[in-house]
């Protein structure tokens, strides 16, 4: 507490003394029959404000010391009763009590609403994976068809699994995200079985838009987490179909400087507005104009960017709009997922 504060806590305090100055100094003035002579009344004033000064020392390092002493209970979580034991001053008393009082139901709210989020955790991953069965049930189903049906309605309808498919993942993805720091491998990894296993799924996608893949660069090996890395460039890679016209090329370059091995996904097409590609990543975030292709619901690169920052690698973007877009995935190392971030 400075003195500042001090004076704005005990301003009635003092207003009052110096109340009580100026009536005896006014009854000084005005009785003409007080006999004190004036040399023993300035002994008194200078007495009164000697006496006046001590007080406010003496208050103001008490009422420091009781401040102090009650910041360090709060800094103890406040959970202990023996610790009510060391305030003398009732009114710090009453204060800890309250405060106690507070923390104890914060406490118990917490509780509750972490056994209420595991129940609905567990209720969600379990509803992940039954819902995953019907899924590829369906996917069987329509393949199995896959010559009676008219050939757009099939695109149609696996376009439209596929979209159930990545959204499910995006679900499962994020639960795993929040535990991620007590579910991953660390690992090398080929950067090739990366892109292969990201590309896994997108081929139909490939034909049915006309798009021409080219994949270029030399295979290296990164230290990363497999999973989480390839999810990340599974993303990537569904952000560049749903946005590359009929047609439209996708270049996938892998390339090594010094101690970053990058991985580069380019798409033709529109590519991103200036005023976008700065929130590109942010949350639930989606484009500011209709683009073709499937609904983009702005999460998927968001969770990229999250998990890439968690392990320690590197998201970026850059686009000529109406040319192209190419993200980057970039692994560093000597800073990876050893050094893995809480989000």
């Amino acid at each position: 507490m400075n003195f500042i504060d001090y004076l704005k806590e005990k301003w009635l305090t003092y207003v009052f003394i110096t109340a009580c100055f100026i009536f005896q100094f006014t009854v000084y003035r005005l009785d003409t029959k007080f006999t004190v002579s004036e040399s023993n009344a300035v002994y008194i004033m200078v007495g009164l404000v000697l006496l006046f000064v001590g007080f406010v020392v003496v208050d103001y390092t008490v009422l420091s010391l009781r401040i102090r002493k009650f910041k360090r209970y709060c800094d103890l979580n406040a959970s202990s009763e023996e610790d009510l034991d060391l305030f003398e001053y009732p009114m710090d008393r009453l204060y800890a009590e309250n405060l106690q009082s507070i923390v104890m139901e914060f406490e118990r709210y917490k509780t509750d609403m972490r056994n209420q989020a595991s129940e609905e955790l567990d209720f969600i991953t379990k509803w992940v994976h039954d819902v995953k069965v019907p899924i590829s049930s369906l996917r069987l189903i329509v393949e199995s068809h896959d010559k009676d049906l008219c050939r757009s309605f099939y695109e149609r309808m696996d376009t439209e699994i596929a979209a159930i498919e990545q959204s499910t993942q995006k679900v499962f993805y994020h639960i795993k995200s929040n535990n991620f720091y007590s579910d991953y491998k660390i690992a090398e990894v080929d950067t090739k079985k990366l892109i292969a296993g990201a590309l896994r799924g997108y081929a139909s996608f490939f034909s049915y838009k006309k798009i021409n893949i080219l994949i270029s660069g030399d295979n290296y090996r990164v230290l990363t987490d497999e999973k989480w890395s390839e999810y990340i460039i599974s993303q990537i890679i569904s952000n560049a179909v749903k946005h590359t016209p009929i047609s439209g090329n996708i270049n996938i370059n892998t390339s090594k400087k010094d101690k970053e091995t990058t991985i580069k996904i380019k798409n033709s097409g529109k590519g991103i507005l200036p005023k976008d590609i700065g929130q590109i990543f942010n949350k639930a975030y989606t484009s500011s104009e209709d683009r073709s292709g499937m609904k983009a619901t702005g999460y998927g690169l968001y969770l990229s960017k999250k998990l890439s920052d968690m392990m320690g690698h590197k998201l970026t973007v850059k686009s000529e709009y109406g040319e192209y877009a190419e993200f980057s995935l970039t692994f560093i190392e000597g800073d990876t997922i050893y050094h893995v971030t809480k989000m």
